[in-house]
């Protein structure tokens, strides 16, 4: 029983190593195949569509290119001609310019523009100027009353900082 035992476990253990020397062989056969693959898979052919989307990003590209170089050219150009005539200007008019700011809140007369003329929407003849003037006024009619005339100080002064440059 004992040999008979030795024996199966021999022909066991024969068998076990046949068996692993052939899956070794296919995984050996396996790992060529990958290789294989690999290589021709990173050696392929691009896609035809691939090639033409390439070929139209590379020709948008140029393109843009050409187009960002002609801005800058654009752009030295528009300033070199801004300091040109900036410089001309000068020469013509004054050689060293005086560059102020416009003060909006400089009281500066407006001239009286009413002078008793006739409101041409209502007919009636403004007789009250909102702005201190030179030119002789009359007085309103009982009838007649100014939009302009109002008892209120503060109403006439409003007017006269509106018309007040």
């Amino acid at each position: 029983m004992t040999a008979d035992h030795l024996r199966e476990k021999n022909i066991m253990r024969a068998d076990f190593n046949k068996t692993n020397e052939l899956l070794k062989e296919i995984n050996a056969a396996l790992q060529v195949s990958l290789e294989e693959m690999e290589e021709k898979y990173l050696m392929r052919e691009s896609k035809p569509e691939d090639i033409q989307m390439i070929t139209e990003l590379k020709a948008m590209l140029t393109e843009r290119d050409q187009i960002i170089k002609k801005l800058i050219e654009d752009n030295k150009f528009y300033q070199l001609e801004l300091v040109n005539r900036e410089t001309n200007f000068n020469k013509v008019f004054n050689s060293s310019p005086t560059v102020g700011v416009i003060n909006p809140l400089a009281k500066v007369s407006v001239r009286c523009m009413c002078m008793s003329s006739r409101n041409m929407t209502t007919g009636v003849s403004i007789t009250h100027c909102c702005v201190p003037c030179n030119f002789p006024q009359r007085r309103p009619a009982q009838s007649e009353a100014s939009p302009v005339a109002s008892p209120d100080p503060q109403r006439q002064e409003w007017f006269a900082r509106y018309f007040t440059f």
